[in-house]
């Protein structure tokens, strides 16, 4: 699937008028790594949990909701003592996760460390929701070879941002120049809009994700170009709350990993496409048909983790974006414990390793 992250500007300038105000609640410990397994407790002490939760996700696509309907629906929550989650869906969650009105929220990674570093509060990494990156250049009916890019407009959305750097990337790797060889535009919104930027003859091309080829192809276009790489890239963060109940956060990620093992098992399918269709979200054909590649075990990250050296990689290449500030180690604002708890109760391994952050 198609990178769907994008610049949050926002969230970084609000995030130093937000210090103020979350400065009535402690930090979080530093992070303390235990040497072995043995020393994670798993249990959750249902008492200790908060029963009612709040969660922000920028994206609409059912994808970014399923985790928490399907824990929600399957009663995967209550066995760890919540009651109910709102879902707040929000182009920026993390002004709301700052400031104390959301108590989690799903959002990119670099982002929300990037936003960490400048308010210096409490607000920390969790775990991965998507950790798989397919970078896709889709165009419009008449181009068929790279060569026929010469000239053409593209866009990857907003300059600066890694989609707008993946799409230069696939034209670099087919090789041609972006800088000469085609036009390439910056446009707002996510791949939904540069879909219909090409469906409407705006753009030629542009960076668009897996579930858009139906709909591309019933009008002549394809997927001209297309490649794959582990990118940690979405996932879950907290502040407050992890601050104030760390245990909640702890239930919370069991939760919804537990449902994470359910939607992506394939013959689960139906019954999670079908709850996400009476929660009210639009499910065309196209969306059904790319079920399985949306939510394959190594892009819909199934146990929440990732690679160091994966984690490495993106933030090194983030910093040269100026997206995350220089000099930033990641591993300073994420808190692995609620995942490695929430993993060990679920059988899972731990994942990244403990002898990756000794």
């Amino acid at each position: 699937m198609m990178s769907r992250r994008h610049l949050a500007p926002l969230a970084l300038l609000l995030a130093g008028a937000l210090v103020a105000c979350s400065n009535s609640t402690p930090a979080p410990a530093t992070q303390v790594i235990p040497k072995t397994e043995s020393e994670i407790v798993s249990a959750i002490d249902t008492a200790k949990v908060r029963k009612t939760l709040t969660v922000g996700v920028d994206n609409p696509h059912y994808l970014f909701h399923h985790d928490v309907l399907v824990a929600l629906d399957r009663g995967y929550f209550k066995e760890v003592g919540i009651d109910n989650v709102t879902i707040v869906t929000t182009e920026d969650p993390l002004p709301g996760l700052i400031g104390g009105s959301l108590d989690l929220a799903l959002y990119d990674t670099d982002t929300t460390i990037a936003a960490g570093v400048k308010s210096r509060t409490q607000l920390r990494m969790l775990s991965i929701y998507l950790g798989g990156e397919a970078n896709i250049l889709g165009v419009r009916q008449g181009i068929n070879t790279p060569q026929d890019l010469r000239g053409k407009t593209i866009t990857g959305g907003q300059f600066g941002s890694r989609n707008d750097f993946l799409v230069r990337k696939l034209i670099r790797d087919a090789g041609m120049n972006p800088d000469t060889d085609v036009k390439i535009v910056s446009t707002g919104g996510q791949s939904n809009s540069r879909l219909q930027a090409i469906l409407s003859g705006t753009v030629d091309g542009a960076g668009i994700q897996l579930r858009h080829k139906g709909m591309l192809e019933a009008q002549g276009g394809k997927f001209l170009l297309q490649e794959t790489a582990q990118v940690p890239q979405v996932g879950w963060s907290a502040g407050k709350l992890l601050a104030e109940s760390p245990e909640t956060v702890a239930a919370f990620l069991q939760a919804t990993l537990k449902a994470r093992q359910f939607i992506v098992d394939p013959q689960n399918k139906d019954a999670v496409l079908n709850l996400m269709a009476a929660k009210g979200f639009q499910i065309p054909q196209e969306f059904k048909d790319a079920y399985a590649d949306e939510n394959a075990p190594d892009y819909h990250t199934r146990d929440g983790g990732f690679e160091t050296a994966d984690m490495d990689k993106f933030v090194t290449d983030q910093i040269n974006f100026k997206v995350v500030p220089s000099g930033t180690n990641w591993r300073q604002w994420v808190d692995l414990m609620p995942l490695w708890r929430a993993q060990k109760a679920l059988g899972l391994p731990l994942r990244p390793a403990i002898g990756g952050f000794q």
